[in-house]
């Protein structure tokens, strides 16, 4: 199942766009009214002044509304000169609307472009606008001065300082974003890993659970089936025996699979401890193939897990699936001493180099490394084999 990736959310001042809508028209409107109230400018220039106020929030709505909420700092360029033109023209015809509309004109500077020169730039551009307005109606008088410091020199320092904060923050958050960002996808990639792992896993596991089970039984069905036949075609007054045991193998066999299916514990395991078990597992081998086995059982084990209890039963399951197949052995010991099971015969043996196919050992090996154990199978041709397994409870 698919775990949705988060989207990763706009940033705040994207978020918030239509607050910098209101200012802007807030702003333009009490530019209209400071306008409306210069009794010193004639009406013609009061109208060409609130023409030009309107021109610039007619561009502002067409050009830089947009742009606030899609930065592009080519197009953000563009917005920026025409509105520059634009306030130097409304500053020739009145200032009364100066430090209002510097308000708004410098936070867009800082949103739309993105590279500190462009930005430098574009304050540039607009200071020198402002400053050539005041010398062009005061002069170089020390009411030019004074405006100058009032209307210039102060706003463009603060907005220099204001803007190296506000950069820093909004540099800060870009990069915060992209970490986001980069941490989701990994999260996501992770996840698609960790399960594709589980599913490998749990086939590993149902491939082993299957092998130590279904497989096994099915093997037991057919040896005995073999051994049925021939005493059927000899004496077959003792058939009955071996059809019993088939019918007792296969029903045994059927438990296992519901077992699997159910995803529970060994039959063997259901209400019985781990060396009943074990030694249900030895009379069952000795009653379809004759071959003797003993259990031996230390000193009292305490509470195991039962993934532990699990794979100490399959490893002497695989065991005795071994023998049975291969070893033409006549005993059988198997010892279970706390968290460890040794299973030894006496049979044929053979070299642990040559072995490189089949599932069985190389499966019970993955079995016990998952739950931190160790498998040691020793055997040599003729000197039959051990298998020892431990794993911690």
């Amino acid at each position: 199942m698919s775990e949705a990736v988060a989207v990763p959310e706009p940033h705040f001042w994207l978020r918030h766009t239509a607050g910098w809508h209101v200012f802007a028209v807030i702003v333009f409107l009490l530019g209209a009214g400071l306008l409306a109230l210069d009794v010193e400018s004639g009406v013609r220039a009061r109208l060409v002044a609130a023409g030009l106020l309107a021109a610039l929030l007619l561009w502002y709505a067409l050009a830089g509304a947009r742009l606030l909420a899609h930065p592009d700092e080519r197009r953000g360029a563009v917005y920026l000169a025409g509105a520059v033109v634009l306030f130097g023209a409304l500053l020739l015809v009145a200032t009364t609307s100066m430090l209002l509309l510097l308000l708004v004109f410098n936070p867009q500077i800082f949103m739309m472009l993105r590279r500190s020169w462009s930005r430098a730039v574009a304050l540039g551009g607009l200071y020198t606008t402002v400053a050539g307005a005041v010398l062009y109606h005061f002069g170089p008088t020390s009411d030019g001065a004074a405006t100058l410091a009032v209307g210039v020199v102060m706003p463009l320092v603060i907005a220099v300082v204001i803007g190296v904060f506000v950069t820093g923050i909004i540099r800060q958050s870009r990069g915060r974003a992209d970490l986001i960002e980069q941490l989701t996808r990994a999260r996501a990639e992770l996840d698609r890993e960790r399960h594709a792992a589980g599913v490998n896993a749990e086939r590993a596991r149902l491939s082993a659970e299957i092998h130590d089970t279904l497989a096994q039984g099915f093997t037991s069905v057919l040896m005995l089936t073999q051994s049925t036949r021939a005493v059927l075609e000899t004496t077959p007054e003792r058939a009955v025996d071996g059809l019993d045991l088939i019918e007792r193998t296969a029903r045994e066999n059927l438990a296992e699979a519901r077992s699997l299916v159910a995803a529970l514990c060994p039959p063997d395991l259901t209400g019985r401890s781990l060396p009943e078990a074990l030694v249900r597992l030895a009379e069952r081998h000795t009653r379809d193939t004759g071959v003797p086995v003993t259990v031996d059982v230390g000193a009292e084990r305490g509470a195991a897990a039962p993934e532990a209890d699990t794979v100490l039963l399959r490893a002497a399951q695989e065991a005795l699936s071994n023998v049975r197949r291969h070893a033409a052995a006549s005993a059988v010991h198997i010892t279970l001493s706390g968290d460890a099971v040794a299973i030894t015969d006496d049979g044929r043996g053979f070299d642990p180099a040559q072995i490189s196919g089949g599932y069985g050992l190389s499966g019970l090996r993955r079995r016990v490394l998952s739950l931190g154990g160790t498998c040691d199978v020793r055997s040599a041709p003729g000197a039959g084999t051990s298998i020892s397994v431990a794993v911690p409870v």
